[in-house]
C-alpha cells in the first residue's frame, strides 16, 4: 500500500493507476508523460479487459519495453495491485456504471475518473452520492481526466506529449485550475504557463450535467494545499 495522503491531494509522484478498457494509445501517453517527469515507476499498475484473457501488455517506459499485467477481472487487479488507488475508467457508457461501482466498494480504491458521456443522469447522481458517503472522488463523467504537474496524469489529459512540453507540465507550478471540457482544459495549460510559473493541478470535472465532484470540490481541496498559490475556475455555459 501506499503511504496514505493528505485529504486535499488525491495524485502525487508515486501515486499508480488500475486501467480498465484496452486503451493502448492512453496508456503510452500516461508512460510517455511518467518517463519525462522522471517517475521511477510507471502509473499504470494493471489493465482490466473483461473481452480478453489474462496476459501482459508490452509497452515502453523511456527508451525500456516493460509488460504490464492485463485482467479479465477487476477484482484480480485490485487484489494483485492494492498500491494502486486510481481507476481510470475507459467503459462505454452502458457499462462504465456497474464498473464505477466495483470500484466505489473497493476499499484500496480512491479515486476513479470516468470518461465516457451519456451517462443516465439517475446513474450518475448515484455514483455521485454514494462516492461522497464513502469519502471518495469521482472526476467525470464525460472528462478528459486530470493532471498533476511532475507526477501524474489521466489517460489522454494535457494531449501529446509535445504540447505537455510546451505547457511546462513536466514540473510543477503553484496554480491549481478547475474545467469542464478537455479542450478548455488543454488551452488552460497553455495559457497558465505562459503568465505564471506553471500548473500545480488541474481537473477536467466532465460536460455531463451531474458530475461526480463539482467546481467547490475541488477549488476546497486546492485551497487547503500549502503548494497552491492560485486557484483558477473556468465555467462554461451550454
Amino acid at each position: 500500500m501506499q503511504p496514505q495522503k493528505p485529504d486535499y491531494l488525491l495524485f502525487d509522484r508515486n501515486t499508480q493507476a488500475i486501467f480498465y478498457g484496452y486503451q493502448v494509445r492512453a496508456i503510452q501517453r500516461m508512460l510517455d508523460f511518467d518517463y519525462i517527469c522522471q517517475r521511477e515507476t510507471p502509473s499504470v499498475a494493471a489493465i482490466v479487459a473483461p473481452t480478453r484473457n489474462n496476459g501482459l501488455h508490452k509497452c515502453f517506459f523511456g527508451n525500456k519495453e516493460i509488460l504490464i499485467p492485463i485482467y479479465r477481472h477487476f477484482e484480480e487487479a485490485v487484489t494483485k495491485h492494492p498500491q494502486a488507488d486510481v481507476v481510470i475508467n475507459f467503459s462505454s457508457y452502458r457499462s462504465a456504471y456497474p464498473t464505477t461501482m466495483q470500484a466505489l466498494e473497493t476499499d484500496s480504491i480512491r479515486t476513479i475518473a470516468i470518461i465516457a458521456e451519456g451517462i443516465p443522469e439517475r446513474y450518475a447522481r448515484e455514483m455521485a452520492a454514494i462516492a461522497k458517503e464513502k469519502g471518495k472522488w469521482i472526476i467525470g463523467p464525460a472528462t478528459v481526466g486530470a493532471i498533476v504537474a511532475g507526477a501524474f496524469k489521466i489517460g489522454n489529459a494535457a494531449g501529446t506529449l509535445e504540447n505537455i512540453i510546451r505547457c511546462k507540465l513536466y514540473r510543477p507550478g503553484t496554480v491549481g485550475f478547475v474545467s469542464v471540457s478537455g479542450g478548455l482544459f488543454n488551452e488552460l495549460n497553455n495559457i497558465i504557463s505562459q503568465a505564471t510559473d506553471g500548473v500545480y493541478e488541474g481537473v477536467a470535472i466532465g460536460g455531463d450535467l451531474y458530475p461526480g465532484s463539482t467546481f467547490i470540490d475541488h477549488c476546497l481541496r486546492y485551497e487547503a494545499n500549502p503548494d497552491i498559490k492560485m486557484i483558477v475556475l473556468l465555467g462554461e455555459l451550454g
